[in-house]
């Protein structure tokens, strides 16, 4: 049951709490059961999943689509993708794309687990994790509705349930890749 509850947390885009929650299961199963056993297996299964889905998405003129973002390099400076993804997903057609955030637009991809950064006026959030639930898209004067970097926003609901959602700029959000490692920073 626990994992179900995961699994719906996951497709309410709520993907922080979904992990969280398939990693303490992991640990119980695996002390109950042990490492080879079914509902061991299920749950670590889920939580691969979970883990996976850190999405962008992304416009460049010669590739653009949702993107499964893998890590960062050079300090943040690069995001290093693979993509983009298909319906049904065909991992051994992506391709690795290295982009660098001054020369394109990488969007978090709703359900995708981000920290804030480079806040001036809400600067109390910078270091904050939350989940990109949705995306603030303008209509644009032509009647289009696309991203655009300098004018919408994604809409992060936070882990600590004492601060509102808010609406951020794609510049100022980072993927999240590790909560082990962003709870011990």
């Amino acid at each position: 049951m626990g994992e179900n509850l995961a699994l719906t947390l996951f497709s309410e885009r709520r993907t922080i709490e979904a992990e969280r929650l398939l990693c303490k299961l992991s640990d119980i199963s695996r002390r109950t059961h042990g490492h080879e056993h079914r509902t061991t297996k299920i749950v670590v299964s889920s939580l691969t999943l979970v883990r996976q889905h850190r999405n962008v998405i992304s416009w460049l003129e010669d590739v653009s689509g949702l993107f499964q973002a893998l890590r960062y390099e050079n300090d943040g400076e690069v995001c290093v993708v693979q993509g983009p993804i298909s319906s049904p997903r065909n991992v051994e057609e992506e391709c690795h794309y290295h982009y660098a955030f001054s020369i394109t637009d990488i969007i978090p991809s709703p359900g995708t687990p981000v920290v804030c950064h480079g806040l001036q006026n809400s600067a109390h959030l910078n270091g904050k994790i939350g989940d990109v639930r949705n995306l603030d898209v303008k209509e644009k004067e032509d009647g289009s509705k696309y991203f655009d970097k300098d004018i919408d926003r994604c809409v992060v609901y936070f882990e600590d349930r004492s601060l509102a959602p808010v609406k951020v700029k794609a510049k100022n959000l980072r993927v999240l890749f590790d909560l082990l490692k962003a709870d011990n920073a």
